[in-house]
């Protein structure tokens, strides 16, 4: 069973498991689930690592933060990722113009010369994560999810339905708590995030509600009234890989269940 989505049910500061956004400047904001370990398995000593060209923030150093914190940027161990570099520190050199691949192919070939085995990237908590140490420059502000947010922040797969324009078209049509809609394009999630929230009255109560033919993932104490048919937006999209991609980040938004 999740935990409530943070669009609709927002804590007062981050926790994990959880979607947050790093605000770097006036355009620019970088959404991340927040992890107390290294869930890609990229290698970093301080466990997972959102890189941004204005710094780097281990989410250690953002969990627990209350949402509006500023963030100052870390330097960062590079783990495993940094054998290419200790390699040529041993005077193995690289050829030149040789591809990232191929360099790479390289260094584990010196790896078995010298009887090292290629690392295997940890996908699971490791034991022991390293403190975070503060670099000299650069900050974010850590910001809760909202659909504005998301709007501003979100992978664009598509042309984006931005708060202005959704906003209007919830207007008209008077969407409230409890609607149905139907959505003819999820595109790149922004008007589905934005009408979800709109329609929110609670989640679904049993298998039975809106057609369901599965429980309701989230807790039962967020049932919608009772009598009522909980909200829902039913979106269609043709292409599969956005549909894929929307899918995934519902889920991990807690709103796969509206």
């Amino acid at each position: 069973m999740s935990k409530p989505s943070p669009f609709f049910e927002p804590t007062t500061v981050a926790t994990p498991d959880s979607l947050a956004v790093l605000h770097l400047k006036r355009d620019l904001s970088t959404p991340t689930i927040l992890r107390s370990y290294d869930d890609e398995g990229i290698g970093y000593a301080e466990g997972k690592v959102t890189t941004t060209r204005y710094g780097n923030y281990p989410h250690t150093t953002l969990i627990g933060q209350p949402w509006g914190s500023q963030i100052k940027a870390s330097k960062v161990d590079t783990g495993t990722r940094g054998r290419v570099g200790l390699l040529a520190e041993r005077g193995q050199k690289r050829k030149r113009g040789g591809s990232s691949s191929s360099r790479r192919d390289e260094a584990l070939a010196g790896d078995e010369d010298a009887g090292l085995e290629e690392p295997r990237a940890e996908t699971t908590q490791p034991k022991e994560t390293k403190a975070a140490v503060p670099a000299d420059s650069g900050f974010c502000h850590l910001l809760p999810p909202t659909p504005e947010i998301w709007t501003a922040s979100l992978p664009h797969r598509t042309q984006v339905v931005y708060t202005p324009d959704y906003s209007y078209v919830l207007q008209r049509l008077r969407v409230t708590p409890g609607t149905s809609l139907i959505e003819a394009g999820a595109g790149s999630g922004s008007f589905t995030h934005a009408a979800a929230r709109a329609v929110f009255n609670g989640y679904p109560a049993d298998d039975t509600v809106n057609g369901r033919h599965n429980p309701p993932t989230q807790p039962s104490t967020h049932k919608a009234p009772p009598g009522q048919i909980a909200g829902k937006v039913w979106s269609f999209e043709f292409h599969e890989p956005r549909m894929q991609s929307l899918q995934q980040e519902l889920r991990e938004h807690g709103l796969q269940d509206i």
